[in-house]
């Protein structure tokens, strides 16, 4: 991953998280997210170049149409998941974007039920960790309760990226606001 990639990512306010169930039908909601090390999410860090990064997603309070989301439905039968920032202007030569392919996991505020007491544990650190970075990021998860909330944690496996990211790593006038040549980052 870029370090401009990587800035903008954390500038962002607002992604594109897309999924898929388990008989590949896609689906795209806009998400809250912030950018986790792998050291952050209760692990050890064991490189600087991107391979641990973790997007992570509140399941917030936020009024929805059910508690039943598509998204954590999807993430439990296909951990596949995309996240992209794309930033648009009238003037094309401003265009950028920057998709995250990785892998997706729910993970519920005291870990898994199913899991052994050190991965319980891990759960439970990476889940503290990832409402700590939301809360930081966005002062409107002030008057939720996310301790009691679901995450939705991806990996980072890939990144891709295109257009005049240095204006937007860089704090460009829409870079607030959500608003060179392709980049290409594998993990694997």
């Amino acid at each position: 991953m870029t370090p401009e990639e990587r800035a903008v990512l954390e500038r962002a306010r607002v992604a594109t998280l897309a999924t898929a169930d388990g008989d590949g039908r896609p689906h795209a909601v806009p998400i809250c997210y912030a950018v986790l090390d792998r050291e952050d999410a209760g692990g050890d860090s064991t490189s600087d170049s991107g391979h641990d990064l973790r997007l992570v997603s509140a399941i917030d309070e936020k009024p929805k149409s059910t508690r039943d989301l598509r998204r954590v439905r999807d993430v439990r039968a296909n951990p596949h998941a995309t996240v992209l920032v794309d930033y648009y202007s009238e003037d094309w030569s401003r265009l950028a974007w920057v998709q995250v392919r990785g892998r997706a996991r729910v993970v519920p505020p005291d870990g898994d039920a199913e899991a052994g007491d050190a991965e319980r544990r891990t759960d439970a650190s990476s889940h503290d960790a990832a409402v700590a970075a939301l809360e930081s990021k966005y002062d409107q998860y002030a008057g939720h309760d996310l301790s009691e909330r679901a995450v939705i944690e991806i990996r980072v496996v890939r990144t891709l990226s295109w257009g005049a990211l240095e204006e937007y790593a860089e704090g460009g006038e829409d870079a607030a606001d959500g608003r060179s040549a392709a980049e290409d980052y594998d993990a694997e």
